[in-house]
């Protein structure tokens, strides 16, 4: 997403020592990356409080869903926050150069965590959701994109581990043969999780592209979230030739801020989409509750005109039963008391021993 999170952290700080009204933001690509910043800080703080009002206020949308999206957001915000920030602090030389270098890994690691978990939502719990209305096999739906999320944030923070011993040994300054070529295998190494965690993303999107197919709006998400993966690659293939090559950076750097541009709105509208999607009445959770319910009052009714018939109250209940379907069966029970009534009287002696 940002400029810095992505590789190319320390090469546009500036490290002059003349006075904030001076010589601030003299660079033209300071004054990118701040525009940039408040530009989607904006964009992302209204996107948080649409989703707070959507999502809390009128409980819409699962809850494990609600919380994902509210925390990609609330890093992205504070991520934007964080750096407009400290750029304005470099650019007015408060802090020096080690310490803006140092404070850009926080950047880094919340674009982790904020991207990662957008990843999640997209291509874990809105595809098996829409599978499980669809009946399509969630379960399989949520495992091999479960893969596929988890893949991406797992090479996305190796390599952001990568990109912090890098950055820490550029301060370094040693101009060592060791140095130099530990310094080129840990570059090596952070483009190879760079670029395998942007072409698993990419996959993955594609794969949740052919899964959202069910409206128009779950069709904006896929094609927001493929664009979103291939600018991720993109960005990463365009940086590492810029700042690690050294070849035809002036040139390239045009396509670097556009790229830039690109990964920062694809991924504003690739939460607002999952936010549409999941507020939509498609994903409410009362849809399965409502066939639960229906067939208890039915069980209700059926019970009911049987518990309404008032029992006489001089004949007992069994008899009341009998008589109605076989009106003759009440002519035989009177019979009973006939054979009880001579163990009265004749048989004064048995009792004698029952007592």
């Amino acid at each position: 997403m940002a400029p810095r999170r992505s590789g190319g952290g320390g090469i546009f700080i500036s490290s002059s020592s003349a006075s904030c009204s001076s010589s601030a933001f003299i660079a033209t690509s300071s004054k990118i990356y701040l525009g940039y910043f408040a530009t989607f800080f904006i964009i992302d703080s209204a996107l948080l409080w649409i989703a707070s009002r959507l999502l809390f206020k009128l409980q819409r949308g699962r809850p494990l869903l609600r919380w994902l999206l509210i925390l990609s957001i609330i890093l992205t915000v504070f991520d934007h926050a964080w750096d407009v920030l400290f750029l304005v602090l470099g650019e007015c030389s408060i802090t020096g150069v080690d310490l803006s270098v140092k404070l850009a890994l926080v950047s880094s690691f919340l674009d982790v965590v904020a991207i990662s978990l957008l990843v999640g939502v997209v291509m874990v719990s809105l595809c098996k959701r829409l599978h499980h209305i669809a009946n399509m096999a969630p379960r399989l739906i949520a495992i091999l994109h479960g893969l596929w999320a988890a893949g991406f944030a797992c090479f996305y923070f190796i390599a952001m581990c990568l990109y912090a011993a890098i950055t820490t040994k550029q301060l370094d300054f040693s101009s060592s043969y060791g140095r130099r070529k530990a310094l080129a295998s840990l570059v090596m190494g952070w483009n190879g999780m760079m670029t395998l965690a942007g072409v698993v993303l990419l996959l993955g999107m594609l794969s949740t592209a052919f899964n959202l197919s069910l409206s128009i709006i779950v069709s904006f998400l896929a094609l927001s979230s493929v664009c979103f993966g291939a600018s991720f690659l993109a960005h990463q293939i365009l940086v590492y030739r810029m700042f690690w090559k050294t070849t035809s950076v002036i040139d390239a750097r045009d396509g670097y801020y556009a790229l830039v541009f690109l990964n920062l709105f694809f991924y504003s509208s690739t939460f607002l989409f999952a936010l549409l999607v999941t507020v939509s009445p498609a994903f409410s959770d009362n849809e399965p509750s409502n066939d639960v319910h229906h067939p208890v009052p039915q069980q209700l009714a059926y019970a009911l005109p049987v518990q309404q018939n008032p029992p006489d109250p001089h004949i007992l209940l069994m008899q009341q039963n009998a008589q109605q379907p076989y009106p003759p069966v009440g002519m035989t029970q009177p019979y009973q008391p006939t054979q009880q009534h001579p163990y009265h009287p004749h048989h004064n002696t048995p009792p004698a021993p029952y007592y």
